[in-house]
């Protein structure tokens, strides 16, 4: 479970770290799968508990890796809620690379 950071407007002891973010947020989820965007400890100012908004759910996750959006590294937590996730580049003979996303 997350430690509770003073300033958040949700519950961090209900919360798992699922994916480390490249920039200000790290991704949370809760039991039932629902994710938090949650800002770094290191980045939260005088208004933090803005930085804090609902992300989704895995589907969404599935959906901005399918569209080359989504660059979060994954947590053991990460890689277990997005347990049956690959993505297969696919590079046609005279196209441009792309993506083909399954689960």
């Amino acid at each position: 479970m997350a430690e509770q950071l003073k300033d958040c407007k949700f519950n961090m002891s209900k919360l798992t770290k699922v994916f480390v973010g490249d920039s200000n947020w790290d991704i949370y989820s809760d039991d039932s799968g629902t994710l938090y965007s949650i800002g770094k400890p290191e980045r939260r100012g005088v208004d933090a508990a803005n930085m804090d908004t609902f992300f989704g759910n895995k589907s969404h996750i599935k959906r901005l890796i399918d569209n080359g959006h989504f660059s979060s590294v994954p947590t053991e937590a990460g890689l277990e809620l997005m347990s049956g996730l690959h993505s297969v580049m696919c590079t046609p003979p005279r196209g441009k690379p792309f993506h083909i996303l399954r689960f």
